[in-house]
């Protein structure tokens, strides 16, 4: 229960520290002179690009993997060679 309330109060100031983040960029943003504000502009086109590139995760779950049905199991097997693949493709091409 103590730990809950713990991740909790973290959460809370992480999202504080957020929101009092943007209002400081916002206020600097507000300062600054006309003549640099293309720049900035740009600076934020290209973060806002990066940000719609997939994440690693999200490639990785893209990954997909064929193997016989007890290779996650067994996979130490497979490695050190006690285990063939070959049985598993030869099953495979019959298909």
């Amino acid at each position: 229960m103590r730990n809950a309330r713990f991740c909790v109060i973290m959460l809370l100031l992480a999202r504080w520290k957020a929101m009092n983040m943007r209002e400081e960029i916002v206020a600097k943003v507000q300062n600054l002179p006309e003549s640099v504000l293309p720049e900035i502009y740009e600076f934020i086109e290209q973060v806002e690009e990066k940000d719609e590139k997939p994440s690693l995760m999200e490639r990785l779950r893209k990954i997909k993997i064929q193997g016989p049905p007890d290779f996650a199991e067994n996979f130490d097997l497979y490695m050190s060679g006690e285990k063939s693949l070959d049985d598993y493709i030869e099953k495979d091409n019959k298909l």
